[in-house]
């Protein structure tokens, strides 16, 4: 075969990975506040709050995209050296999150036949279980791949939550 042959073959390919490179989360996609009087030195253990089924937005995210969220962020939180509990009497702070969709996003991605990615900003809270309030969030641009690709949705949540508690627990300031 001629080289000229394998040269547009080579393009495409790199074109392909290129983009698919750009899909993958970073650190620096995530953008994070907290309070800086907080003293995150005495958190330990993490419990990670339900999901409400209330809302248009809880509702387009599916059990499966919930349930690869919730053990990736299990896991990102045990690898950072955090106890997850299971009950909130337990835990030293509260993580709830949420996905809210593009407003460009309808009703019809509850037709499985049509719904490849869902796009949108997830958000990340650790709130005080005393005061009730956050005290760190993450905000991630997320693309919550199609559920069916278990395997896929499963990795990207991976990667999400890991830029997404990349700075978490932020470092203490210097008085």
């Amino acid at each position: 075969m001629r080289v000229s042959f394998f040269l547009p073959v080579f393009g495409v390919c790199l074109i392909v990975l290129l983009g698919a490179c750009n899909n993958l989360p970073s650190a620096s996609a995530a953008k994070t506040d907290y309070n800086r009087n907080y003293d995150f030195s005495n958190v330990h253990k993490v419990a990670i709050q339900q999901i409400t089924r209330d809302t248009v937005e809880t509702m387009m995210v599916s059990d499966v995209q919930i349930i690869d969220i919730n053990e990736a962020l299990t896991a990102e939180l045990q690898q950072r050296g955090l106890q997850v509990v299971t009950g909130n009497s337990y835990a030293d702070i509260f993580l709830a999150w949420r996905f809210v969709p593009d407003e460009r996003a309808t009703v019809s991605t509850f037709d499985t036949a049509t719904q490849k990615m869902t796009e949108g900003m997830l958000y990340v809270d650790m709130i005080d279980p005393v005061i009730l309030q956050t005290v760190w969030r993450a905000t991630f641009r997320a693309r919550l791949p199609d559920p069916s690709d278990s395997e896929a949705a499963a990795e990207y949540s991976r990667e999400a939550v890991a830029a997404i508690l990349a700075q978490f627990p932020p470092s203490p300031i210097e008085r």
